[in-house]
């Protein structure tokens, strides 16, 4: 990325001028995160004149201590930013989550201090959609049965017996159509014979036009043979996957969770796969994270990865630099870009 036409900061001299003229130093803080050093966040604002305070390595306590002096905050998953943790920041005016989802800060609690809540939706798109894509593909041809099989010595008529179908007879449900469930979509349309989706906020016509079907949540999970889940974590989709809901998938069907993992019961879940109910889960995310020892990522039909369906080296940059650039648009007056409502 680049401070291009097509930036927010494509910023000129009189900008840096202006805000230096309503403070002294403009200082953007980092907590809670765990990346090396602030080298990509101080690219991303070279020639603004703002400065970066790294305070990623920091305790909580520690880091809003010192991020009181910063007039912008960019936060990572490992802390949380309470109403009480937000009157600490008295210089703040942004708060950029790195990532997608904001369920570690009070939205609410911020828009009422005056601090704008922003996040960055689009650095990981290719990679999550490819990494539930893989997970989905692993349950339906059987590859983690296959390989356990055969590191256990097993061959030939020893193989344990896995019913597989042709994908292009079976349906895909995908729970929301937001960048990566339609970034799903189109890598999974030439593969699986018919493809449902459910989000409230698309319509018939749009979901028809990449090549897909549009279903109740109910009716999506009766008719699917594996499912992918793509919706943030907000009061209404906390929990959204339910029991009652889990009960209608048929027997045998795959669920896949990229998303986050209070979307979905996961105790009933673990209970319906311990059962044979459900056939598996491919899960990158789960209640709570690391999953418990005992808990669902230990039963031998789950496939867990440890919340790293985002991860490459360039989503990594990516993140790190439109965190940083989406927060100095707002202290330079040309933003946000992607503003997170309290409603």
């Amino acid at each position: 990325m680049h401070n291009d036409a097509g930036s927010c900061l494509a910023y000129s001299p009189h900008d840096v001028e202006e805000a230096a003229r309503a403070e002294d130093i403009l200082r953007i803080a980092t907590i809670g995160h765990r990346f090396p050093d602030d080298s990509v966040e101080r690219e991303a604002l070279r020639g603004t004149g703002i400065e970066v305070l790294f305070l990623g390595g920091l305790a909580k306590d520690t880091a809003l201590e010192r991020a009181a002096q910063a007039h912008a905050v960019l936060i990572g998953v490992s802390f949380s930013l309470n109403a009480d943790d937000l009157k600490r920041l008295e210089n703040c005016r942004a708060i950029v989550r790195y990532g997608v989802g904001v369920d570690n800060v009070d939205v609410r609690a911020a828009h009422s201090l005056g601090i704008t809540v922003s996040n960055v939706p689009d650095y990981g798109i290719e990679e999550v959609a490819t990494h539930a894509l893989a997970l989905l593909l692993l349950f339906a041809r059987g590859l983690g049965t296959w390989a356990e099989a055969v590191r256990a010595g097993q061959w030939g008529s020893a193989l344990p017996k896995v019913r597989l179908s042709r994908l292009s007879n079976t349906t895909l449900g995908i729970i929301g159509a937001g960048r990566i469930g339609r970034a799903l979509l189109v890598r999974a349309r030439p593969i699986w014979g018919r493809i449902l989706v459910f989000d409230p906020w698309v319509s018939v016509d749009e979901i028809a036009a990449m090549g897909a079907e549009k279903a109740s949540l109910e009716d999506l999970l009766a008719d699917s043979d594996f499912v992918s889940i793509h919706v943030p974590l907000s009061d209404d989709t906390k929990g959204m996957i339910s029991r009652e809901r889990l009960q209608l998938l048929k027997r045998g069907a795959v669920l896949v969770n990229c998303s986050r993992g209070d979307v979905v019961d996961e105790k009933a879940l673990q209970e319906y796969i311990g059962g044979g109910k459900i056939a598996g889960a491919g899960l990158d995310v789960f209640a709570s994270e690391p999953p418990e020892p005992n808990g669902i990522a230990s039963l031998p039909q789950v496939w867990p990865t440890p919340h790293v369906a985002w991860l490459s080296q360039e989503s990594i940059r990516d993140l790190r630099y439109k965190a940083a650039e989406e927060a100095g648009c707002i202290l330079l007056g040309k933003g946000p870009r992607h503003p997170i409502s309290p409603a």
